[in-house]
């Protein structure tokens, strides 16, 4: 039998009825967009299956990372708590270090005051500024006394004595000593120091022993021993008769004459 190819068709059958040839034409014009249409479909099935496969490597991801934060933020939460405990015993141990320092601090306040009064020794610090100079030294003790804190003026001029025991201020600074003492009161302590004065620096021209003599006298009296405050007028009049000091003792013994009768 005879083959014709397809397009010779509709002109073999020009001669008969014309439908045949449209309807073929529709067939085929269906096939090719049923053909482009499996085809379309074919591409969109396989980009769905890439964008499956994009969605699982996300999702893995997405748990990997989920994962590794919840892990991240335990050992973060462990850390944290750790740091807490940290802070929480340092704070411990800083209060217990400041209570033992409050209380080192108030006992060696206790040995200070025992070895001052006791001892006449004053351990001190020196201020700013204040050199081991004797002149530095002096003022700063004067200062010191200013201001009322008479610890720290005994200890500066006590440091004058055990630094420069044969500088010209050491005298000055025994007196001054006994002077602390005697501006607070503590009368016993100020003549132990004020004799100091004259055993120590009797032979010494500048040495104000009589200043140191007149206030014995005057503490004793103040304590109402009349007969020891004559005795020490008298010795200072014998000591250094020309002293204005000494022209002082005598008005006082004058006044004590008839006061100190009987006694």
């Amino acid at each position: 039998m005879t083959r014709y190819a397809p397009h010779l068709l509709c002109f073999l059958f020009l001669a008969g009825p014309l439908s045949g040839c449209v309807t073929l034409t529709r067939h085929n014009v269906l096939k090719a967009r049923v053909t482009a249409m499996e085809r379309e479909k074919a591409e969109l099935e396989t980009e769905q299956e890439r964008d499956r496969e994009r969605m699982k490597r996300l999702h893995k991801d997405l748990v990997e990372a989920t994962e590794a934060l919840r892990k991240g933020g335990a050992n973060l939460g462990a850390d944290i708590d750790t740091v807490k405990a940290d802070v929480a015993r340092l704070q411990g141990t800083d209060e217990e270090t400041s209570y033992q320092l409050s209380r080192i601090l108030e006992d060696l306040e206790m040995i200070k005051k025992a070895l001052d009064e006791k001892l006449g020794l004053s351990l001190i610090k020196l201020p700013k500024g204040v050199t081991d100079k004797p002149d530095s030294l002096q003022k700063a003790g004067k200062k010191a006394m200013g201001k009322g804190d008479y610890r720290t003026a005994r200890g500066l001029f006590q440091r004058i004595l055990d630094s420069h025991p044969d500088h010209s201020l050491a005298s000055q600074a025994q007196f001054l000593i006994g002077e602390t003492y005697f501006k607070e009161g503590k009368q016993q302590q100020a003549i132990r120091e004020y004799q100091r004065v004259h055993d120590s620096f009797r032979d010494v021209k500048s040495a104000p022993v009589e200043m140191a003599l007149a206030r014995i006298a005057e503490i004793l009296l103040a304590q109402g021993d009349c007969e020891k405050a004559r005795s020490v007028l008298k010795y200072l009049i014998e000591y250094d008769r020309k002293s204005p000091e000494a022209k002082a003792a005598r008005d006082r013994l004058k006044k004590l004459g008839r006061k100190c009768k009987g006694r």
